[in-house]
């Protein structure tokens, strides 16, 4: 059997669960972008993968114990030689996590945008993992290791391999699949139940708009036939007016008291800035041995939990910058650079010191010093104390939402004909505008906020302690752009999952070379974080960061 593998929860269902009730939690279970979740079950714990197209690091890891709360706990690679600096469309995706029952390791699958398949190997959940070239090409693969700890993998060339006993190299072909009557087939997982193996696909496409579904075969042995549910999809939202759309990428899994779950990413119905998340439904095995979701085709907003302990992990979000290696939740859209020339943890203990680099947020050279994490949160804020003597060209340090070198947003310290100021600005579409300024009457330290609402607006503030704020401008639309309109706004810029490139009528990409991603901004919804940026300025200056504190403010 394979075993297979969620966040949200609130102290009701942990009390609840803990005293041995069944309550019900809230979707998603992983809240904010979790592209093509890998989920597994290994004993009492679970864990899970996502895509991470150009992220890096890479193959953000988490765990759970109760597939309601979860916490980071470490990271496919670190660098990557094939991922392009400000690359968001390609990079990691489609990836899968597997447990080899022959050498006890946790392996991840991961295509990168050529198609060349790497397996990552490791003797603990959290790495540190090694990489090999599985030899194929092919993206979305499904690992499956049987009862007798023969081990396949399924991608979307419609072909079941068989693995080595170590799961990191190809032995044959057991089947070519025939896709007659789909359209996709995207990724495929097999599951085996009764003396059945299953096989859950995805077809329809990946946009919030697009007829997405996950949709079941069957067969005896893998080698065929394979037969159709005759209930197929399984699930299937579009048009539906829920509060999800698109699933897709779904997931069986088992808890150890035997209770079913499917798990599988989509997009949350308005608040494409979050990206496809993790959602999860209980399933219950018919007397013909097909599957039915409990609560319906349509992903629900609530379903009933795991009879499980609830625990306490959460996501980080917040950083004191006190621990000597950067927090699980941070990233870079470039090799982050670990030499302490860019940046350091040691330099002065309890801050994080950011030297500038080359230009400003549309720079490539400038990605070393943008500090990325995931928005998982609709309402929230997050703020910082920064130190930073601006004096020359429009040097910057400051708080930013973010999506990729063409579009983001920013709040800094900086400076304009040698005046300290507070600024505010954007790029939508590579094209850059400062928007708002207000002088800085607090000096070299300050404290900056960026504020969200809930429907996707950031407001901007700055203050001498982190007590009395100052609004600066006002706020900004970084929402859906095309498909669906929260009162007749597009968002400017648009840090949506699907941006404004792939919507219909779309102003064309912007010609510029210096970017891999040439078809625009989509597949990892937005980012936030911090940055300290030359924009002009002859010489490198530090920035000195401390207590950066997120906020989730509930609606």
């Amino acid at each position: 059997m394979k075993l297979r593998s969620l966040t949200s929860g609130a102290a009701l269902v942990a009390l609840l669960t803990t005293a041995g009730f069944t309550a019900d939690f809230t979707n998603p279970i992983m809240r904010g972008d979790w592209s093509d979740p890998g989920v597994i079950r290994v004993g009492d714990d679970f864990y899970s993968v996502r895509s991470s197209f150009g992220w890096q690091p890479g193959l953000p890891i988490v765990t759970s114990k109760d597939l309601i709360h979860w916490r980071y706990i470490g990271h496919g690679f670190t660098t990557h030689p094939k991922l392009q600096p400000g690359d968001t469309r390609f990079g990691i995706w489609g990836v899968e996590m597997g447990f080899n029952p022959n050498t006890k390791q946790f392996l991840i699958y991961a295509p990168t945008r050529d198609g060349e398949l790497f397996g990552y190997y490791a003797d603990k959940p959290e790495g540190p993992y090694q990489v090999k070239s599985l030899g194929i090409l092919g993206i979305d693969p499904g690992f499956f290791a049987d009862d007798d700890g023969r081990l396949y993998l399924i991608t979307n060339k419609f072909v079941i391999n068989e693995l080595t006993p170590d799961g990191l190299s190809v032995k044959g072909e057991i089947v070519k699949l025939s896709r007659a009557g789909h359209r996709y087939f995207e990724g495929p997982d097999i599951f085996k139940h009764g003396g059945w193996y299953y096989l859950l696909f995805s077809d329809g496409g990946t946009l919030p708009h697009e007829p997405s579904t996950i949709t079941t075969l069957r067969a005896r042995t893998l080698a065929g036939p394979w037969e159709e549910d005759p209930q197929n999809p399984n699930m299937f939202s579009t048009g539906s007016g829920a509060a999800f759309e698109a699933p897709a990428h779904g997931t069986l899994i088992d808890t150890p008291n035997g209770e079913w779950f499917i798990t599988f990413h989509a997009h949350e119905t308005a608040f494409y800035s979050l990206g496809r998340q993790m959602l999860m439904e209980p399933i219950e095995w018919m007397a013909d041995g097909w599957w039915r979701p409990v609560a319906g085709k349509i992903p629900p907003l609530t379903a009933r939990a795991p009879s499980l302990p609830a625990c306490d992990y959460h996501l980080a979000q917040s950083d004191n910058f006190a621990a000597p290696m950067l927090g699980l939740q941070w990233f870079f859209t470039c090799a982050p650079d670990f030499s302490g020339r860019s940046w350091s943890l040691a330099e002065r203990p309890g801050h994080l010191v950011v030297r500038t680099q080359s230009g400003d947020l549309s720079a490539l050279d400038a990605l070393p010093a943008i500090f990325q994490q995931r928005v998982i949160d609709k309402k929230f804020s997050f703020e910082t104390q920064v130190t930073f003597d601006a004096r020359d060209g429009r040097e910057a340090a400051g708080l930013h939402l973010y999506h990729d070198p063409l579009m983001n947003l920013w709040l800094a310290s900086t400076v304009r004909d040698g005046k300290k100021i507070i600024a505010v600005g954007k790029h939508n579409l590579g094209q850059r505008t400062d928007l708002w300024s207000a002088p800085n009457p607090h000096g070299a330290t300050i404290h900056l906020k960026i504020a969200v609402d809930g429907e996707e607006h950031a407001t901007f503030f700055f203050g001498p302690d982190g007590e009395a704020w100052t609004q600066i401008g006002g706020p900004i639309y970084f929402g859906a752009s095309g498909h669906h309109l929260r009162n007749g706004e597009r968002g400017d810029p648009d840090l949506g999952w699907v941006g404004r490139y792939k919507e219909p009528g779309a102003p064309p990409s912007p010609a510029d070379p210096r970017l891999p991603n040439r078809s625009g901004n989509i597949w990892t919804a937005t980012t936030f974080g911090l940055f300290a940026l030359g924009d002009g300025a002859p010489a490198t200056r530090a920035a000195e960061f401390s207590n950066f504190i997120v906020v989730q403010h509930l609606p």
